[in-house]
């Protein structure tokens, strides 16, 4: 999945059929999965709700196993789909709080945006 919004290829039907074959395994999914699957919704611009929303509570159940970029990407992936998960981005303003000196620069302007884009206080 995402290599085909990163190449700009158009695939809405690949995207239904990830979403459901993905809805069926989230709880196999690791922080770092989850994070590169809304990121490519994200960048696709195809939303697929039921994913993510169990997308977003697999992630906040590794909450222990977040990456900073996954952090970001997750985030971002959300906003830019305009799918609002609160708790999600609360959580992920928490954590970041907690590290931000440790953020590369484009993914803290990544988080920062999608927290302005959802009205999450950073």
């Amino acid at each position: 999945a995402w290599a085909y919004p990163t190449a700009r290829h158009d695939a809405p039907a690949l995207f239904d059929s990830v979403a459901t074959v993905a809805a069926r395994q989230v709880g196999q999914l690791n922080a770092h999965n989850v994070a590169q699957l809304v990121w490519a919704f994200g960048e696709a611009r195809h939303s697929a709700p039921a994913l993510l929303d169990a997308l977003a509570g697999r992630f906040l159940s590794l909450s222990e196993r977040w990456a900073l970029k996954d952090c970001s990407d997750v985030a971002w992936g959300y906003a830019t789909l305009g799918h609002a998960v609160p708790e999600l981005h609360a959580a992920i303003a928490g954590f970041a709080s907690t590290c931000m000196n440790r953020f590369e620069v484009g993914d803290l302007a990544a988080l920062l945006w999608a927290f302005g884009k959802v009205g999450q206080e950073a």
